[in-house]
């Protein structure tokens, strides 16, 4: 019986790490998303690219980056090509406000690539969901 009960305490900091991983997925597309819908609609969301804006930006990817960057480095699966997958998206996204105006050419890379990473995170909580 407490066999049963260890082996389900188990995947719960790998729960965490994957949260980690989706939570960083989830503040790099926002930012594009906010990028995308002020560059499609300047004289809607204008108002919105104030001094703050860039930084702010910068900031969100870079740290969503790096948090995909080392949840995938905790994952079991960090030695496979899903993991592999998973740290170099998130160190294309870590790195990208660094390319300056040519941010589009990875940001073009990431969003080819985010429905890859989507099915990549969605296998994986179901996998550990299925452990526990």
């Amino acid at each position: 019986m407490t066999e049963l009960i260890e082996e389900r305490a188990l995947p719960a900091p790998r729960r965490g790490w994957l949260n980690a991983a989706i939570a960083g997925v989830v503040l790099i597309v926002v930012a594009m998303i906010v990028v995308w819908i002020v560059a499609a609609d300047k004289p809607h969301f204008g108002w919105m690219v104030t001094w703050v804006f860039l930084p702010v930006i910068s900031c969100g990817v870079i740290v969503g980056g790096l948090l995909v960057t080392v949840a995938a480095f905790m994952l079991p699966i960090r030695k496979t090509w899903r993991g592999i997958t998973l740290i170099v998206w998130g160190l294309i996204a870590a790195t990208s406000p660094g390319f300056g105006i040519m941010i589009l050419l990875p940001w073009a890379l990431l969003v080819v690539t985010l429905p890859l990473v989507i099915v990549i995170l969605v296998r994986e909580r179901r996998r550990l969901t299925a452990a526990a």
